[in-house]
């Protein structure tokens, strides 16, 4: 069957399946742009003191925008005349007579954005290194996403719409492909603000004592050194 959006010039015959695709696809580019921007936070390519905390608000306002764009998804295809999509068919994963495989994992995925978002309220509840193992199923509800989009939705054949994936897919895919690598060789600098003192051999992660493979020459005030130099607890 070829839905009505396809046969039916008039867009106000097919408008609740058009609000439904551009809510669906606005709620992948938001998840998009939280996944993204949490890669880059974790993975450790900004490493300017307070620029993560000043981006952690965006990154949770983009998972909240993407949940109102996935309900907003979900309920207007209630309306459309040519799904006749039940509660159960956008609630329940495999109800719906329409491509079930496709849109059972856009159903999965959104609970799933669902539980992460929410989630950051959350953090004391469940402890903040919980919180973090959840958030590394963020990359896989990413690309349940993209795969839902691209098999459920009648317009996955469109240019435009391969192009807003495949610019997504490379940066998403970069960044979780840094975040793997070994952290020995990751070239970070974490040198310390303030007046310059002395130039030690210090660990690239975290200002421990150096270990063989990951010391950075680094300029840092005088009094961090001495605290450098008497190690913890002297």
């Amino acid at each position: 069957m070829i839905p009505l959006a396809l046969t039916n010039p008039d867009p106000f015959k097919y408008s609740w399946w058009l609000a439904s695709r551009a809510a669906g696809i606005t709620a992948l580019l938001f998840v998009t742009l939280s996944t993204i921007l949490g890669l880059v936070m974790a993975s450790g390519i900004i490493n300017k003191r307070g620029l993560k905390a000043k981006l952690m608000p965006a990154h949770e306002y983009l998972a909240l925008f993407s949940v109102l764009m996935i309900v907003v998804h979900g309920v207007t295809l209630l309306g459309d005349k040519w799904l006749k999509a039940s509660v159960a068919g956008i609630a329940v994963p495999g109800v719906i007579g329409y491509r079930p495989f496709w849109v059972a994992i856009g159903i999965v995925a959104g609970y799933t954005t669902i539980l992460l978002a929410l989630s950051f309220y959350a953090r004391k509840l469940i402890g903040v290194k919980r919180w973090r193992l959840m958030h590394r199923f963020i990359i896989v509800v990413w690309i349940m996403g993209v795969v839902h989009s691209l098999g459920a939705g009648t317009d996955a054949g469109t240019i435009w719409l391969r192009a807003i994936i495949l610019a997504s897919v490379a940066p998403a895919l970069f960044l979780t492909l840094y975040r793997w690598l070994p952290e020995g060789n990751r070239d970070r600098d974490i040198s310390a603000p303030g007046t310059h003192g002395d130039t030690v051999i210090v660990d690239s992660h975290g200002g421990r004592p150096a270990r063989a493979g990951t010391e950075t020459q680094v300029t840092i005030p005088a009094p961090l050194n001495r605290d450098l130099q008497r190690g913890p607890g002297r």
